[in-house]
């Protein structure tokens, strides 16, 4: 095989494509409707009768957290992108079994981005977008959707080993997630999307999706080294080069030290919020409790980054709840409650990062919040109270409880 260089449109999510369809869209959440948009069933099946009679010449099956998926594409890129992602097994021809979801991915079809989900029939439809990423979120909002009622939290966030102890990163694409547990100290388990129940935590994905706008060698070596593995095998997908959405794709094989040959990790002891505040008024780092931890999560207050959804083009300071809003269709407090119930059964420390700006308007540098969040992995820190108010009106977030880290 040999190595895509992609360029893709548009270069980020479509969010105002996707609809939900189906009875089950009962269980959605009613407060976020641009984000759970419901579909006539006529449009759905107007776009499945097209999109099922077409030919698909890459078909493809993969297992994740125990739901099956089948899917069809008329794209080369995007069934490897899916082989990266998930580890999917080729196959001749889709023999779906009513437990399974299929997932039509078509480049042919002329059309606005449309992704089409529908909770009772298990289809989900792609068209209109050549972003490879839509197939990955298709996959994360099944399992954001399916997950919980199993008794599992879908999170979307970043896991790795550091010594004997497992840790989490939550945060939206663009916040640092990728890049700070790509870490030479660190084990990873997966950069994106993790699942975390009673018996401990599993990776959803098998690959790696990082932005690569901007990288260098010397300050993320480890996304540096996995790319160059990739392409030495011929397996590295890199998607939009100079655009602020610049991604790679690559087995999280070629990522040094990853343990993905285990199928459960233990349970976190350090979870970390990451939120890229605009404001710069948020400090680098704190400490915070079970209170301030339910709000900051049903809040999940950060920024888009530029690129990363299509008509984003500057920073953007948002409120996404589960800081992944867009791939948790269920009420908020489903996540929020599961998140809880396990930090509590756990004893799991958690603490809020700014990867935004500081006081002087500067993103904070990189190598510092490393540094920071490896004295907190270490235990070497002290605290100090500080209420801290957001600036901005409304204020959803009101005044929150930290314990600054000095």
């Amino acid at each position: 095989m040999e190595n895509l260089n992609l360029k893709t449109h548009p270069t980020g999510r479509s969010p105002k494509g996707k609809f939900y369809f189906g009875e089950n869209t009962e269980k959605l959440c009613k407060d976020r409707p641009n984000e759970c948009q419901i579909g006539n069933e006529s449009d759905f099946n107007k776009l499945y009768d097209d999109l099922f009679s077409c030919h698909y010449e890459y078909k493809s099956m993969f297992r994740t957290c125990g739901i099956d998926f089948n899917v069809a594409t008329t794209s080369e890129a995007h069934h490897r992108f899916v082989g990266n992602m998930f580890g999917q097994i080729t196959v001749k021809s889709l023999s779906a079994i009513s437990d399974d979801w299929i997932i039509f991915h078509n480049m042919e079809y002329e059309s606005e981005p449309k992704v089409y989900i529908h909770l009772d029939r298990k289809i989900v439809l792609i068209v209109g977008t050549s972003f490879l990423g839509e197939i990955k979120k298709g996959v994360f909002s099944i399992t954001g959707y399916t997950l919980p009622q199993q008794s599992v939290l879908p999170m979307h966030c970043s896991a790795f080993e550091y010594g004997d102890d497992t840790a989490l990163m939550f945060g939206l694409s663009g916040t640092g997630k990728t890049t700070l547990s790509a870490d030479p100290e660190y084990k990873l388990i997966g950069d994106d999307e993790i699942a975390w129940s009673e018996f401990g935590l599993a990776n959803i994905e098998t690959g790696c999706y990082a932005k690569t706008d901007g990288l260098e060698p010397e300050t993320q070596p480890t996304i540096f080294e996995a790319m160059e593995g990739a392409k030495k095998d011929g397996v590295l997908i890199e998607e939009n080069k100079g655009v602020p959405n610049a991604r790679a794709s690559y087995p999280v094989r070629y990522v040094k030290d990853e343990i993905t040959s285990r199928a459960l990790f233990k349970h976190p002891k350090n979870i970390f919020f990451l939120s890229l505040d605009a404001t710069g008024t948020l400090p680098a780092m704190s400490a915070i409790e079970r209170d301030t931890v339910r709000v900051l999560f049903e809040n999940g207050y950060t920024s888009k980054m530029p690129g990363t959804e299509d008509g984003v083009n500057e920073i953007q300071k948002v409120y996404s709840p589960c800081y992944g809003s867009p791939f948790m269709p269920l009420p908020v407090k489903t996540y929020s409650d599961m998140l809880l119930n396990l930090i509590s059964h756990n004893e799991s420390n958690v603490f809020l990062v700014n990867t935004g700006m500081n006081r002087r308007g500067r993103r904070f540098p990189l190598n510092e919040t490393r540094e920071s969040i490896k004295n907190v992995l270490n235990g070497d820190y002290e605290t100090e109270f500080l209420e801290w108010t957001n600036p901005s009106q409304p204020c959803k977030l009101g005044r929150l409880r930290l314990y600054r880290i000095t």
